[in-house]
């Protein structure tokens, strides 16, 4: 089919049509032969989208309703008719909304021909805009654009795909699926991109699953940059949004491993120690007292010894489980090597705080346990450190380690527990 343009084919004048507020139309005016080539009885009872081109009737309905919002609204559209003889023909719409005229309802719309300079305006637009569209379905991320008022104007087919959530009318509504966690974060970069602040590398978790990074939830990277109009006012954003579970789950493999001790998904050794340290800096500002409760598993290698590392295994982890569950909600366990643990407590009230924790754990590590090689007897040494005054990492340790020992000098009987001494020596002899 051919497009045409002023003096091919049709005259170049206009006509009225009058259609009610579905569009139908309802009467055409003596004039549409010369405009589009139909007789009026040709067009009366149809729907105008039946003659406007596919590829227009997106903006030909939001320009419609949009005129349609308010009373005596008028709104100009352009786009291509389809004339009588089977070609396209560019033509401007002047929609006048008289739907509130009681005696002869109807939205009364203007037609002509569009020039031919503007006809090859609006191709080359559109034109440019089938590429940018075209261009980036094919590309494998998302792409969106906003307006300033936060209305998804544009949406590729994969942003879909990345973020698992179908077209949407807002950029809020089109991100919803992401984690609660990450919400105030994304609409706070929503608000910056907008005061005309790039945004890069912001990492969103998409849930999918209603879990924790369930199996089949999502993580990407939004990328935004911000629209000006022609007064250099800020219009909207533009953003792009790529996929990186693999890249998350990888690297979050990779932490674990750097942190945690794979048998008894402990903290290891370092990670526990960083732990302390941060809560020893916070507690220097809050003011509050830290604790460390030192573990020792009693007879361990005479367990291993005589039932075998299988044996030794399953109470290291059966050791962790225990801890994990008597200590408090923001106490953290780490396996400090071989048969040791160490808790750390921030947030600590004193001496019978400190004494509390000792003596759960040492009740919940006594006691016959049954592994796959029978029942088995454990007990554990336990011993714990309190401080309220600035005091290094190595000193608190080492005098819960201290405590520790008195404990297992006593018999494990009972849970040695300490205050820490900024002038303490390893020679100090500490009791419970």
């Amino acid at each position: 089919m051919t497009t045409h343009a002023i003096g091919e084919g049709h005259g170049a004048g206009s006509v009225t049509v009058r259609r009610d507020a579905a569009g139908v139309i309802v009467s055409v005016g003596t004039e549409m032969p010369d405009v589009l080539g139909w007789r009026p009885e040709e067009l009366i009872g149809r729907a105008s989208t039946d003659f406007i081109h596919p590829e227009d009737q997106g903006s030909a309905i939001t320009a419609w309703f949009a005129m349609l919002e308010h009373a005596d609204e008028v709104g100009v559209w352009q786009g291509r008719y389809r004339t009588s003889d089977g070609s396209w023909k560019w033509i401007e719409s002047t929609n006048a909304n008289r739907l509130n005229d009681e005696s002869n309802p109807a939205v009364i719309s203007e037609m002509k021909p569009v020039t031919v300079a503007r006809v090859s305006l609006a191709e080359a637009l559109r034109a440019r805009e089938q590429l940018l569209t075209r261009l980036s379905d094919a590309l494998p991320i998302g792409v969106f654009q906003i307006d300033a008022a936060r209305t998804l104007t544009f949406a590729n087919d994969q942003l879909t795909k990345v973020i698992g959530h179908s077209p949407s009318a807002t950029i809020e509504a089109q991100f919803s699926a992401i984690d609660p966690d990450d919400h105030q974060r994304f609409l706070d970069a929503v608000d910056a991109v907008l005061n005309n602040q790039p945004i890069d590398e912001l990492e969103l978790h998409i849930v999918r699953s209603g879990g924790d990074a369930g199996a089949d939830d999502r993580f990407c990277v939004v990328n935004m940059r911000p629209l000006t109009d022609a007064t250099n006012r800020i219009a909207g954003a533009v953003g792009c949004v790529s996929d990186v579970t693999e890249q998350v789950r990888l690297r979050r493999q990779l932490e674990q491993r750097a942190n945690f001790d794979g048998l008894t998904s402990c903290l290891n050794r370092s990670a526990i120690l960083d732990v302390l340290t941060a809560s020893l800096n916070r507690s220097r500002i809050t003011g509050h007292g830290v604790a460390v409760v030192f573990v020792d598993l009693c007879r361990f290698k005479e367990i291993n010894d005589r039932y075998g590392h299988m044996a030794g295994d399953e109470i290291l982890s059966l050791t962790a489980n225990r801890l994990r569950s008597v200590v408090r909600d923001d106490d953290l366990v780490g396996r400090f090597g071989g048969d040791e643990f160490l808790v750390v407590c921030p947030q600590i009230s004193g001496a019978d705080g400190t004494r509390d924790i000792a003596e759960r754990i040492h009740q919940a590590l006594a006691g016959c346990v049954e592994l796959g090689v029978g029942r088995v007897d454990i007990r554990a040494s336990v011993g714990g450190a309190f401080t309220v005054r600035p005091i290094s990492v190595d000193d608190l340790v080492a005098q819960a380690d201290q405590a520790m020992y008195e404990a297992k000098r006593l018999g494990s009987s009972v849970a040695s527990v300490v205050e820490a001494k900024e002038d303490w020596m390893p020679a100090d002899v500490v009791r419970g």
